[in-house]
């Protein structure tokens, strides 16, 4: 893979949940609860739904100008270490390294799909 691949900018966005296929499937399905506060996990609220991932989000990322990523939170620290960062987050990867594009308030904050959606639109736009 060249240099120019390398810097090319990707958004990774970050689930407050941890990988593993049954994991998966439990967390999902039952729109499992973040640890810290016991309220839904906002980002999978809004982009998934007990079948998986929602079709308009699926579009949406198939559709962005920017490649992107999800991670679950271990595999955002296996890969990238510890950060004194909270989950879930939207992040600008350019090379090594990270900034942050969206908030875990600005996240919460999202009421529906479409208000997350309009948001990553706005801030991709202004980088």
């Amino acid at each position: 893979m060249g240099s120019y691949m390398q810097d090319s900018p990707i958004l990774l966005f970050v689930y407050n949940l941890d990988s593993g296929v049954l994991q998966s499937i439990h967390d999902y399905s039952t729109m499992k609860t973040e640890s810290a506060g016991g309220e839904i996990s906002p980002l999978s609220r809004l982009t998934h739904s007990p079948l998986g991932m929602k079709k308009e989000w699926k579009r949406f990322i198939k559709e962005l100008k920017i490649p992107s990523r999800s991670l679950d939170r271990n595999e955002f620290f296996h890969e990238f270490g510890r950060r004194p960062i909270t989950f879930p987050i939207v992040l600008l990867k350019k090379g090594t390294e990270l900034s942050i594009l969206i908030t875990t308030d600005e996240i919460k904050a999202c009421g529906e799909l479409h208000d997350l959606i309009q948001l990553v639109e706005r801030r991709i736009e202004n980088r």
